[in-house]
């Protein structure tokens, strides 16, 4: 097994003020199994080697272990000990387990995934922001485009920060409890986009007119402008993630003739009339035909 990371120094704690112990815990050993360190089905140390290792106490210690337990990364079985589980049970819309997927390693099927719940959850954000949002929340969404715009060139940190702030102003402007829930997602997705962009400048540049027309489409109260502009925009950002992994194909639809149990058309000559099957055109005109 690989070594765990101790918990954060005591100056980064000070400045959380007074972070609690088992959250580091949490924290340094959520990231090791998010990372592929720990791997599923795999045991955690005893608790005294994890104390010792994370300097911590053993209450502390369980503390963290259960906040791990309740985002469902890792089990305790009796006479076994402390397992990792499969990502498949764990909590993936917790804020600290999507933290910790947005800087692991990069992962091809995390991203696409993200960008897929994103072309579900955002384009109908878009369109209720241009019906519901107040005067104020429609300044708001404009401010952050204004400042995203004006960071770039060369603050690419800060554009990429007015970037969430504008996704997060829209999904807030949307006004459905529901969606809101979401927003964690969508600040995932965008800051994990932004760290396996090979050019994020020219990505930025790219994609300023397409967040304009969001914004421009929410400002005018166009709700399927709104909607038809967010969907350009996220096309956008699968291209320009397409570089970061070359390896992989999109997958392309089979034509319809191809799927099982549709039946091929069958080619067919075109007819040619005889000479003598040639009707006045005045006689297809008197039968309500229109050529």
């Amino acid at each position: 097994m690989k070594k765990l990371r101790g918990a954060p120094p005591q100056e980064t704690v000070s400045r959380r003020r007074a972070r609690p112990k088992w959250d580091g815990v949490c924290d340094a050993i959520g990231r090791d199994i998010v990372a592929g360190k720990l791997p599923p089905g795999g045991l955690l140390p005893t608790e005294a080697d994890l104390a010792r290792t994370l300097g911590v106490s053993r209450p502390s210690l369980r503390e963290g272990l259960r906040a791990l337990a309740a985002k469902g990364l890792v089990e305790t079985r009796t006479r076994r000990g402390t397992i990792v589980r499969a990502k498949q049970c764990w909590d993936i819309l917790d804020p600290d387990v999507l933290a910790w997927m947005a800087d692991a390693p990069p992962d091809q099927e995390f991203l696409m995934a993200l960008l897929e719940l994103r072309t579900s959850i955002e384009p109908v954000a878009a369109r209720l922001a241009a019906q519901r949002a107040s005067p104020r929340q429609v300044l708001d969404i404009e401010e952050s485009y204004r400042a995203m715009a004006a960071a770039l060139p060369h603050d690419l940190e800060a554009c990429c920060q007015h970037d969430l702030d504008l996704h997060e102003r829209i999904i807030a402007a949307a006004g459905n409890v529901f969606l809101a829930r979401f927003a964690a997602v969508i600040r995932t997705a965008l800051r994990a986009s932004f760290l396996v962009s090979y050019n994020a400048r020219e990505s930025y540049e790219n994609s300023l007119a397409e967040h304009w027309a969001v914004t421009d489409a929410i400002r005018k109260r166009l709700p399927a402008e709104a909607d038809r502009a967010m969907r350009l925009l996220l096309k956008g950002t699968a291209r320009d993630l397409a570089p970061a992994f070359p390896h992989i194909k999109p997958k392309q639809a089979r034509p319809a003739a191809e799927e099982p149990g549709i039946r091929k058309p069958r080619a067919t000559k075109p007819k040619v009339r005889k000479p003598d099957d040639r009707r006045p055109a005045g006689d297809a005109i008197g039968r309500g035909k229109v050529g």
